[in-house]
């Protein structure tokens, strides 16, 4: 067992060498473009190690080339810097990106879906903000030099909603304090979605004019599992850095 690097470990997306070595299965598809119509990008995973590496998805958005896009997101988030390296790399793309949030758009995933020309969510959908979180071990210089250094990355996803949504940074920072969950009606009139997709089969979408029933209260508890789930994962994935 080798000693705990506090500088280097404190914001890993590692996990142990078997898992390294062994690999893991290949989460995120792609349909190319036919007929005139976009390509499309299946986000539906974890952001980082244990599911969709921003490495994988440069590739899968180089491997589709140039034009528009349609990225169908379901995902709990995962780790920060791959997910603002994701949203960074749709940013840049040639080409108009229409982000569809079919399930889930929570945490990292909840900022990725902010980089398309046009955000569009099911009626029955969520998206979640929140501070970012993680685990340190070390002593007092340790633990507030990890303080600041969430500070610094909280406030450039404050910006990131704030730029979307015409909210001031600080009424965003208090959403993510709050660790706010967001409908579809409500993140359409968060300014998070531009459009709540019409579930008539007709193809079509419309606003708020669409306006959906709350969901059950088990849909929300489910909700909230699978981020629990996520932040489970992402502990253990701390604890077998430690251990290398």
């Amino acid at each position: 067992m080798k000693r705990y690097d506090a500088q280097a470990g404190r914001f890993s997306n590692r996990a142990l060498l078997a898992f390294t070595q062994a690999g893991l299965p290949q989460t995120l598809s792609s349909r190319p473009r036919a007929d005139g119509k976009p390509a499309e990008i299946l986000l539906y995973d974890e952001i980082g190690f244990w599911g969709v590496t921003a490495k994988d998805f440069a590739g899968q958005l180089a491997q589709v080339g140039p034009g528009p896009i349609n990225l169908r997101i379901n995902s709990p988030g995962g780790d920060v810097f791959d997910g603002l390296a994701i949203y960074s790399s749709l940013k840049q793309h040639d080409g108009a990106v229409n982000v569809i949030i079919d399930g889930l758009a929570a945490s990292a995933a909840s900022y990725i879906a902010l980089a398309g020309d046009t955000v569009s969510i099911a009626p029955n959908a969520f998206m979640m903000i929140h501070n970012a979180w993680g685990l340190v071990i070390g002593n007092k210089a340790d633990m507030t030099a990890t303080a600041g250094v969430m500070s610094k990355i909280d406030g450039q996803m404050a910006a990131l909603y704030s730029g979307k949504t015409g909210q001031s940074v600080d009424a965003i920072s208090a959403q993510m304090d709050a660790e706010t969950w967001f409908t579809a009606q409500e993140a359409l009139d968060a300014g998070l979605a531009d459009v709540i997709v019409d579930d008539d089969r007709s193809g079509g979408s419309s606003p708020a004019a669409k306006a959906t029933q709350p969901p059950p209260e088990d849909l929300l508890a489910q909700a909230g599992e699978v981020a629990l789930a996520s932040r489970r994962r992402m502990a253990r994935l701390a604890e077998a850095d430690n251990a290398l």
